[in-house]
């Protein structure tokens, strides 16, 4: 692999932080450190909005960002990959940012997926995703939404008057909350039923407006520490 130290075959086996146990809409699932989720019944870890190739576009148009930021990004998906052994991985769209992926982190991103073979990678296409390369990145397979039990999974929050679903598991808006004591904004689980709106997985990302006030919302302070139940 070109960067073969990169993705460790047997990282630490403990977690950095615990996981917060949810019952959202009668389903349990782990809400994890690092802005994901897992779902036990179905062994499906769920994450939203990676921007993969985000750096190299920057960098592209004469911004320098740091390339490093976008390969912690990958580190941290891997280590979450190999501690819960998911039977699937599914990114709930805006996988990539654009068009255009720097040969390195074309690189880092196979090096990842060959790491994790025994994962099905599943995307649900985003509003970034629309000149995706999908056989060059290794997915297994690409939706528009999907749907397990009465779960949908989906890019944006779908607004149909009669959807046959208790819960919405989406992404697109990286919802975040202001911390006073901080005087900065967090990344947060938002949950306004039936909508669950993940953050963005990337650490390279802005926030948006809440769609829906959240009924219930966690906090992630960073990957070292468990998830805040605000409310």
């Amino acid at each position: 692999m070109p960067f073969p130290d990169i993705y460790p075959a047997d990282p630490p086996l403990a977690p950095p932080a615990a996981p917060v146990a949810a019952d959202i809409a009668g389903i349990r699932l782990l809400i994890l450190a690092e802005r994901a989720l897992f779902w036990p019944d179905e062994s499906l870890l769920v994450i939203a909005d990676l921007h993969l190739g985000k750096s190299d576009i920057f960098r592209r148009h004469g911004i320098a960002v740091p390339h490093a930021v976008q390969r912690q990004d990958l580190q941290r998906l891997h280590r979450v990959l190999r501690q819960w052994r998911p039977r699937e991985l599914v990114i709930l769209g805006d996988f990539v940012h654009g068009r255009f992926l720097g040969e390195e982190t074309m690189e880092l991103w196979q090096a990842l997926r060959h790491a994790n073979a025994t994962t099905r990678f599943i995307l649900t296409r985003g509003n970034h995703d629309a000149h995706l390369k999908s056989e060059a990145l290794l997915l297994d397979a690409v939706h528009e939404r999907l749907q397990r039990q009465q779960v949908l999974l989906t890019h944006e929050p779908v607004i149909e008057q009669a959807p046959d679903f208790r819960l919405n598991i989406h992404g697109h808006i990286h919802p975040a909350l202001r911390v006073a004591q901080l005087g900065r904004k967090l990344p947060c689980l938002a949950y306004a039923p039936p909508y669950l709106n993940l953050p963005a997985f990337s650490e390279f990302t802005g926030s948006g407006p809440f769609y829906r006030e959240p009924r219930h919302a966690w906090l992630f302070p960073d990957s070292e520490s468990p998830p805040i139940a605000l409310f």
